[in-house]
């Protein structure tokens, strides 16, 4: 069962009821997903949905991998595929391909994003890929070790203080707010 637009509508309306002042961040693909075409497919033009894990330890590293079509270090993720249920259960899968990190190690936030960004891409002529974009629906995992992630040259661990912009604002809020919540 794939996700329907219906339930990316959810997700998106919950994110800004959680943070009202963000609604722009989400307009664009709330109405992409009530007049067109499935937005989890990423065939989808002018733009499409991609979950990725903002995984963090108890020390507030943050996970990232290297993205050897587009150069550069990303929050694992990517497409949602056909075979995905919940767009959680997406990074999930995901999270697993990439890393190897067992879901069952990891607690989810929330079922919510924690933040959701629209992210231009450029075009990607050996995917056959069009400049278009990606509504990234970013969810936070708490992951109790980094010794849980296997040893790879393609992963890298960076403190949660480093991360720019508006993730990396709610990251340290939330790791302030981790003593009293937790």
């Amino acid at each position: 069962m794939s996700v329907t637009n219906n339930a990316v509508v959810s997700a998106a309306l919950g994110y800004v009821e959680a943070n009202p002042a963000e609604l722009e961040a989400v307009r664009d693909l709330v109405v992409l997903s009530l007049l067109g075409p499935h937005v989890t497919l990423p065939d989808t033009l002018p733009a499409h949905l991609a979950c990725r894990a903002v995984v963090v330890t108890p020390d507030w590293h943050l996970l990232q991998v290297a993205e050897p079509v587009r150069s550069g270090w990303q929050l694992p993720g990517g497409h949602v595929g056909e075979e995905d249920s919940s767009l959680l259960g997406s990074t999930l899968r995901q999270l697993r391909r990439r890393t190897g990190i067992d879901p069952d190690t990891l607690r989810p936030e929330s079922t919510l994003p924690l933040d959701v960004d629209a992210v231009p891409i450029a075009p990607a002529p050996s995917l056959a890929e069009p400049e278009h974009v990606h509504y990234e629906f970013r969810y936070l995992l708490h992951l109790p070790s980094r010794e849980l992630t296997r040893a790879d040259a393609g992963l890298r661990w960076v403190p949660a203080d480093d991360v720019p912009g508006r993730l990396g604002t709610k990251l340290r809020r939330s790791s302030r707010m981790a003593p009293a919540l937790r």
